[in-house]
């Protein structure tokens, strides 16, 4: 049984910077503003309410995403008989210092609605707290981490998001076809790192059939051959642009298949990889 909480959870950073609630609302759940130096991302597990920023106030519904900044005046106030579980995720500004224009990336209150975003930010904040239980002394790193990687989720979606609305309402994608552009653009950068066809369709909360329709609708392809493209495409670039050998370039680009990876470059390009290096570079290359 959920043990529900009546006010909100102290948040108190690690030294390693990065902390991670769980908290159920009960009924009678209140909370007095907060300003913390910290930033805070709020995963909307369950419940309704509003997030208060100050003078803003935004309606959130399960699996919105809130960003709420360091230094911002903040409360959440639940609607009556919908109260709210959430993950909530703090990150100590130190950690980002590095990239002066993140936290202005993330946008403020309520992220745009994405199943997409949702899927993804609930698998990180779910290893996040598995790492948070048992990580013990072994947590900070896998969580920083984590936590990192979902910021830049987060910003992604919100410059999508943008760069929709400057189109105009003409210009305005359907839900799911934003979130497929979004899967797309994606993979165009982690074709190494994919899972399958059946964990994207996951991803964007879609059967596997109309995952697969609207992806070859979308790039005139199925996605095993889009992501292999992909691979020989990368393979191709470092060929020309590195002297890695051909067997640790076929590895790397995700071909536990040598025969496979040479069959499927020749098919591409009209020859071998080692040939096609040579051919642009002068120099032979010494595993061919």
């Amino acid at each position: 049984m959920l043990s529900r909480t009546r006010v909100a959870l102290p948040e108190r950073l690690p030294p390693w910077g990065v902390a991670i609630l769980e908290s159920h609302h009960a009924d009678d759940f209140s909370m007095e503003w907060r300003t913390h130096p910290f930033l805070k991302l709020v995963y909307v597990l369950a419940g309704e309410g509003v997030l208060c920023l100050g003078d803003l106030e935004q309606s959130f519904a399960p699996r919105d995403l809130l960003v709420i900044p360091a230094g911002v005046r903040n409360r959440i106030v639940d609607t009556p008989g919908r109260p709210s579980s959430l993950y909530v995720l703090c990150i100590a500004r130190r950690l980002i210092r590095f990239e002066p224009r993140c936290e202005a990336s993330l946008g403020l209150g309520r992220r745009p609605r994405s199943a997409l975003l949702a899927n993804r930010a609930e698998t990180r904040l779910r290893r996040l707290r598995f790492h948070h239980t048992h990580g013990a002394d072994e947590a900070s790193v896998p969580m920083v981490a984590e936590a990192l990687g979902l910021l830049h989720l987060v910003a992604v979606a919100s410059r999508d998001a943008r760069s929709q609305n400057t189109n105009g309402p003409g210009g305005q994608k359907s839900t799911s076809a934003s979130d497929m552009a979004r899967y797309i653009a994606y993979l165009d950068e982690h074709f190494f790192e994919a899972e399958g066809v059946d964990a994207a369709a996951k991803q964007l909360g879609i059967s596997r059939r109309a995952f697969t329709q609207r992806f070859r609708q979308h790039t005139g392809e199925s996605w095993l051959r889009y992501t292999r493209l992909k691979a020989i495409d990368y393979a191709a670039r470092l060929l020309r642009e590195t002297e890695v050998p051909v067997t640790a370039i076929a590895f790397e680009c995700g071909f536990g298949d040598l025969s496979t990876f040479y069959r499927q470059f020749k098919a591409r390009l009209g020859m071998p990889p080692a040939a096609y290096r040579a051919t642009l570079t002068g120099k032979p290359a010494a595993d061919q």
